[in-house]
């Protein structure tokens, strides 16, 4: 039987969190099946999706690599850190601007400020989630009758 300290303890309930069975813990860490149930006891495996993702994530990744040379992975793999530190950064900078005109907006009676509170969501809201395609405009006038049909025809004049 192996030692079972805090850090182990944390070790196996993260562990279990993130989907290993318990008679696996049991193994892996070298103690009884009773011991691993009593820490594990009520706790659900929370993260067994999230590691299903990354996975398939991995997967797709390697995938997508094959073929590559080393530099060039390593040259990706810069990139899409660089890119993703950069997006995080922007995304966490926008919910923080949001918290801070969410609770302006509270004190506020002014509509200048339900306005300006309303374009700054609007700009977060593009900021965390991207800008959304153009969409078409209908003109739903229940008085419009009739379609306007504009044509144009080039006329080559014969000299």
């Amino acid at each position: 039987m192996g030692k079972l300290t805090d850090k182990t303890k944390e070790q196996i309930i993260a562990d279990y969190k993130a989907g290993v069975s318990q008679n696996q813990l049991a193994k892996n860490y070298k103690l009884s099946p009773a011991t691993i149930n009593k820490l594990c006891k009520n706790i659900p495996q929370e993260n067994v999706e999230i590691v299903n993702t990354l996975v398939n994530t991995a997967i797709a990744t390697n995938r997508a690599l094959e073929g590559k040379t080393q530099i060039e992975v390593n040259s990706i793999e810069r990139i899409v850190d660089e890119k993703t530190r950069n997006l995080l950064y922007f995304q966490n900078a926008a919910l923080r601007n949001q918290k801070i005109a969410d609770e302006m907006l509270e004190m506020s009676d002014k509509i200048a400020d339900v306005e300006a509170h309303s374009r700054i969501t609007a700009r977060n809201k593009e900021t965390i989630f991207g800008k959304e395609p153009q969409t078409i405009i209908n003109n739903t006038n229940a008085q419009q009758t009739e379609v306007t049909e504009i044509r144009r025809t080039i006329v080559k004049l014969d000299k």
